[in-house]
């Protein structure tokens, strides 16, 4: 039977299920595949600067009610350029364009019209998973083909391109080496993109924290991820709290429990 390269399973309920997807968009590895791991199954392709959350709420005059702040180009434009001005302090040398500038500005959190996708269908997995199950929703990671590609060194007008591009950023930041880090440019960032090629793929939340455990021991974790002190400080948080420090402790009184430990205590199944 012919294998489809646009047929594949739409859902994941355990690890072998991922490193089945895994295999099949390496057979077809010659198409320009992307992956957006969301902890939401629910959340949809809006970028941050669009979403109304993104927003705080605001007494409105004389009506005494609040309301939530309207997304506003002029908004966007204005927390970008303080952006660039206040970040050059703690730059070694500064991008050499907007879109290199904008690049930086979302890997450290900044609202911008770009979404987060990467070339890495287990780093995707990674981002889906991070919380572990312990949530009430299932996760997912989005797959897209076939998006147009800005030029690595296009030094125009970030705010007026037209239609969804991708953007490969060069590797100004540790973490988007790390993360194999795709851009897409959203132009109208309060609406779902339209995309030529996407589908969504859903992760059991009864399969996260074993999935997230797999992946780290595959170096898929936040200590590789986020190469810095704080992703370092993270990862090895998540393995205290799990009991995960084989070969780090002092002494010999201890014995390592032979149990199986790929599930959450019951405590912690649930985030309120």
């Amino acid at each position: 039977m012919q294998r489809l390269a646009d047929c594949f399973q739409e859902q994941v309920s355990n690890w072998s299920e991922l490193v089945n997807l895994v295999e099949h968009f390496s057979y077809f590895n010659g198409l320009d595949w992307i992956f957006r791991g969301i902890m939401d199954a629910a959340y949809g392709l809006v970028p941050k600067i669009g979403r109304e959350e993104a927003r705080g709420l605001k007494q409105q005059p004389g009506t005494g009610k609040r309301a939530r702040l309207p997304y506003r180009l002029e908004d966007e434009r204005a927390v970008f350029t303080m952006f660039k001005q206040q970040a050059r302090a703690h730059l070694p040398s500064p991008p050499d364009s907007d879109l290199q500038w904008l690049a930086l500005a979302q890997h450290f959190g900044l609202p911008t019209r770009l979404l987060d996708w990467t070339d890495n269908i287990l780093a995707a997995a990674w981002f889906a998973v991070e919380k572990g199950g312990n949530k009430m929703s299932d996760s997912a990671i989005w797959v897209a083909r076939g998006v147009p590609s800005v030029e690595i060194d296009y030094s125009g007008e970030v705010f007026t391109l037209a239609d969804p591009m991708i953007y490969r950023p060069p590797h100004i930041s540790p973490r988007i080496a790390a993360q194999g880090s795709v851009l897409m440019l959203c132009p109208k960032p309060t609406e779902t993109v339209t995309l030529p090629f996407v589908k969504k793929i859903v992760i059991a939340r009864s399969a996260e924290f074993t999935i997230k455990k797999r992946l780290s021991a595959c170096g898929i974790n936040r200590r590789h991820l986020f190469p810095d002190l704080s992703g370092l400080g993270d990862h090895l948080s998540w393995l205290y709290k799990n009991d995960w420090l084989a070969g780090y402790r002092d002494g010999k009184s201890w014995k390592v429990a032979h149990v199986s430990d790929d599930e959450l205590d019951e405590s912690e199944k649930l985030e309120e």
